[in-house]
């Protein structure tokens, strides 16, 4: 026995509060247990017959600003994530702050690796050309016939001016072929 409970029951009561840590939009909101259920096997430890005794859970109906709802919380647990949702739920505050720090390490960690990784985005290409022939030779040809459409353009353009040159200097050439 654990605190008075019998073994297997939830550390939850009801009147209890929730932390909800909102993953998706980094913000807690709290709730309030106004049911708490019997531990019983979690609806998705039921298609594992050797989990399910493993994963107990009691069914939590939670108000969250006059809206209710309900979720698994697993027996015996401090935590519980639910990742369709984006929440992180417990009741304990100092758990709270250490999931709120592990994000802001997680974050700043990732954050400190942005330029690498954006080095490494400016640097596939020619890596890859380096080692690849076939690469190498497809840019080669792909930057010979942009040159080329360039050129072609503006050998266009030039005989378009003389075109028009030619046509302004003939004065017997007014454009009217009604004769």
């Amino acid at each position: 026995m654990f605190q008075g409970l019998p073994q297997g029951a939830s550390q939850i009561a009801q009147g209890a509060t929730l932390y909800i840590l909102n993953r998706k939009e980094f913000s807690i909101t709290e709730a309030g247990v106004t049911a708490v259920s019997q531990p019983h096997i979690s609806k998705s430890a039921m298609a594992n017959p050797i989990g399910a005794f493993q994963n107990l859970v009691v069914d939590l109906t939670i108000s969250i600003n006059g809206d209710q709802t309900t979720i698994e919380f697993p027996v015996n647990s401090a935590s519980a994530s639910y990742p369709d949702k984006g929440w992180f739920v417990t009741p304990n505050e100092s758990i709270m702050e250490r999931e709120i720090e592990s994000m802001y390490s997680a974050a700043r960690q990732f954050m400190s690796q942005v330029p690498w990784n954006q080095m490494v985005l400016e640097k596939k290409d020619p890596l890859l050309m380096q080692i690849d022939s076939g690469r190498k030779a497809e840019a080669e040809q792909a930057k010979r016939i942009t040159q080329l459409e360039s050129q072609l353009a503006a050998m266009n353009g030039r005989l378009d001016q003389m075109v028009s040159l030619l046509s302004a200097a003939n004065p017997g050439n007014d454009g009217n072929k009604e004769k």
